[in-house]
C-alpha cells in the first residue's frame, strides 16, 4: 500500500517583539527553491504575527532559513535603526493546515546575529543579558522623580543619579526611592538630612556601599536593591517635606537592564 502524502497548506509563521518599528528578512532554501518574506515590527514590544505560505497543497519543511534585521546602510542614510542584543525577539514555527508543527527558531535578533534552522536557535525572553538604557529627566520644581516600566518590558534598574536642590524655606528633607509593582510597595529609606538651600548629589546603584562623602557630605551613595520590574511598575523618589520650591533639575539619569516580555 502506498503512503499518500497529506495534503495542504504549508506556511511560516513570524512571531516579532521589538522597541521600535524594524524590517525583518525571512529567507531561505524548500526544495531547493530560494524564498524571502519581510516583515515589519511593532513599535512598542507588542506582538506582531505574520504567516507566510511556502506550499498551497502539501507538507513541506523548509531545508534551511534564517531570520535577518535590516541593515543600515554604509553609503547613506536609509532610516534603519541599529539592532542591540535584548531590542528585537523573532520566533519562526512552521504550521500545516493552520496548525503549529514545530517552533524551528526563536531568539534576539542583533545587527550581528539573525536565528536560523537548522540547528534551530531556542532561547528565552529573559536568557543572557539585555538591552542596558540610558534614561535622562527634568522634572519640575515641587516634582518627584517617576519612571515608569513599558509595557511589555522587564526592567532590572542598575543606577540611579541625580542632584537635588532645596529652596530656602527652612525644613529638613530627606530623599527615598519607591518601587512599586502590582499593588506592593518597596522604599529604600533616607539615609542623610538635607537641610534648605542645598544641592545635594545623590548616587544608587547595584552592589554600592551606602555612605556620605568624608569631606564633600553632600555627595550621598546608597545601595539599590535587585528587583526585577515588569511593565506598568514605576520608579521614583519618594521625598520627605519636599517643598514646591526644591527641585531635582535635569541632572540626572536612570541606568536600565531592559529585556522584553512576552
Amino acid at each position: 500500500m502506498t503512503a499518500v502524502a497529506p495534503r495542504g497548506k504549508t506556511s511560516l509563521r513570524l512571531e516579532t517583539w521589538s522597541d521600535a518599528t524594524r524590517v525583518l528578512y525571512l529567507s531561505g532554501l524548500s526544495g531547493g527553491l530560494p524564498f524571502s518574506f519581510s516583515h515589519v515590527t511593532a513599535a512598542d514590544r507588542s506582538l506582531k504575527v505574520e504567516d507566510f505560505a511556502l506550499s498551497e497543497h502539501s507538507l513541506v519543511v523548509p531545508d534551511m532559513l534564517s531570520v535577518q534585521p535590516k541593515m543600515p546602510s554604509i553609503f547613506s542614510f536609509n532610516g534603519v535603526i541599529p539592532v542591540r542584543r535584548g531590542q528585537c525577539y523573532a520566533r519562526v514555527t512552521l504550521l500545516f493546515q493552520g496548525k503549529q508543527i514545530a517552533i524551528l527558531s526563536s531568539a534576539y535578533v542583533t545587527d550581528a546575529k539573525g536565528i536560523t534552522y537548522p540547528p534551530g536557535v531556542h532561547e528565552g525572553f529573559a536568557e543572557g543579558p539585555g538591552y542596558l538604557y540610558q534614561i535622562t529627566f527634568a522634572p519640575g520644581a515641587g516634582e518627584e522623580l517617576s519612571f515608569t516600566v513599558p509595557d511589555n518590558a522587564r526592567w532590572r534598574v542598575m543606577a540611579i543619579s541625580f542632584r537635588l536642590a532645596t529652596s530656602g524655606v527652612a525644613g529638613d528633607r530627606g530623599v527615598r526611592l519607591k518601587f512599586s509593582s502590582v499593588g506592593r510597595v518597596y522604599i529604600v529609606p533616607d539615609v542623610v538630612v538635607q537641610t534648605s538651600a542645598t544641592d545635594v548629589y545623590y548616587y544608587f546603584g547595584l552592589g554600592v556601599e551606602t555612605r556620605v562623602g568624608t569631606l564633600d557630605a553632600n555627595r550621598v551613595a546608597m545601595r539599590l536593591p535587585e528587583l526585577m520590574m515588569v511593565g506598568g511598575s514605576t520608579i521614583g523618589t519618594d521625598t520627605v517635606a519636599l517643598n514646591g520650591g526644591d527641585n531635582y533639575g535635569s541632572t540626572g539619569c536612570i541606568w536600565v537592564e531592559e529585556w522584553i516580555l512576552e
